[in-house]
């Protein structure tokens, strides 16, 4: 056997400490491979993550200035937008009061027109532009891609080629005065998922199925009318078992079981009090509404309340709990960011589905990121 010469038995003694002091030294620090400063090993040079867009952002349009541009996002123009439907592919559909048109919104807040010429009103039938509209107000759309408009007395019919018809008519009384003619006009639509139409107005709330009319709640028509009456609209929404749920009559918030007879005797309170008006949050009958003009309904059978006045959207469980979600009571400016931040005059509103609510708000529209 070969001796080694002492010295090099020492240097080799002397290598293998340094050798388990490094071992050591690596073994304090985790598995030994290099980590960004920010924890992680993706090589991004410790840059942290994006931050999330805000809760309460423009889609299309400006909250104060009006005008009839189809563009992307914020240079777009519309004029005084009230109600919104949105299609399987995430598109939003806008009743441009204003300007006597409808409007598509393409998830990236592309906006074109649909149907309608901008500041030309009129009852004029046939293909896209040449069609005219007298006051469209809301909208809903069946999965065809065929779109409903609620326009004065008539619900007019868009096909997914562009041509509009009138598809009803609804009724006015005897011994109206054109003052109070506003109460005869629907405010808002929903479809379900046998392409029953559901149309509110002042007075009523009706079902048209296969063209025959039924009353959900209320009266079909009402007689002698006089004055002039503001315009107060009514939202109505259905979910995907067919619930229907309004701003009923006596301003509660009330869900109505399509298994159940048809009528007032099956519809249920949610929220809100027998005609008491207000902007308190809170379970059931403590609750108060102002106007709501618009509703939603998402997967998960939460309600969302477009209450105009207060300038609110307000969330309704199913188990009837209200909370506030977007918005500051009785602001009219619209003011973007973390939620809840404020509103221009909201008069309409939409769920995707996906977490996400969109409103009309002054003369734009916005999306209300609530995940």
């Amino acid at each position: 056997m070969t001796h080694r010469p002492a010295h090099d038995t020492a240097r080799l003694r002397l290598k293998l400490f340094g050798a388990a002091a490094l071992m050591l030294l690596c073994s304090a620090c985790g598995d030994g491979i290099p980590k960004d400063q920010d924890g992680d090993d993706d090589g991004n040079g410790g840059t942290p993550p994006p931050t999330q867009t805000a809760a309460l952002s423009i889609l299309a349009g400006d909250a104060t200035a009006e005008g009839t541009i189809d563009a992307t996002g914020a240079a777009a123009r519309f004029k005084s937008p009230r109600g919104l439907a949105i299609d399987a592919n995430g598109n939003l559909y806008v009743a441009d009061t204003g300007n006597f048109t409808i409007r598509k919104i393409t998830p990236e807040g592309v906006v074109t027109t649909v149907a309608g010429a901008a500041g030309s009103s009129g009852t004029a039938e046939g293909s896209a532009g040449n069609a005219r509209f007298a006051n469209p107000v809301a909208v809903a759309v069946n999965g065809s891609g065929t779109l409903y408009v609620a326009d004065n007395q008539r619900i007019r019919s868009i096909t997914s080629a562009g041509q509009v018809s009138t598809w009803a008519t609804i009724p006015v009384g005897s011994n109206v005065v054109d003052g109070s003619m506003t109460s005869a006009r629907p405010g808002a639509l929903a479809l379900d998922g046998n392409g029953n139409l559901f149309i509110t107005n002042a007075y009523g709330t009706r079902r048209i199925s296969a063209g025959e009319t039924t009353m959900l709640e209320g009266q079909s028509v009402q007689n002698d009318l006089s004055g002039t009456r503001p315009f107060e609209p009514r939202g109505v929404a259905v979910d995907s078992s067919n619930s229907v749920y309004l701003f009923d009559l006596e301003r509660e918030i009330s869900r109505w079981n399509p298994n159940g007879a048809f009528g007032m005797a099956s519809m249920v309170a949610l929220a809100g009090a027998q005609n008491v008006r207000g902007a308190v949050n809170g379970a059931g009958s403590e609750a108060r509404f102002e106007q709501v003009v618009g509703l939603a309904v998402d997967p998960q059978g939460n309600v969302y309340a477009a209450d105009a006045v207060n300038n609110l959207v307000r969330r309704i469980t199913s188990a009837g709990v209200v909370t506030t979600v977007a918005g500051t009571t009785r602001s009219t400016t619209l003011r973007t960011g973390d939620l809840p931040g404020s509103l221009a005059d909201i008069r309409g509103i939409v769920t995707d589905g996906k977490g996400s609510l969109y409103a009309t708000s002054g003369n734009a529209i916005v999306k209300i990121r609530l995940q």
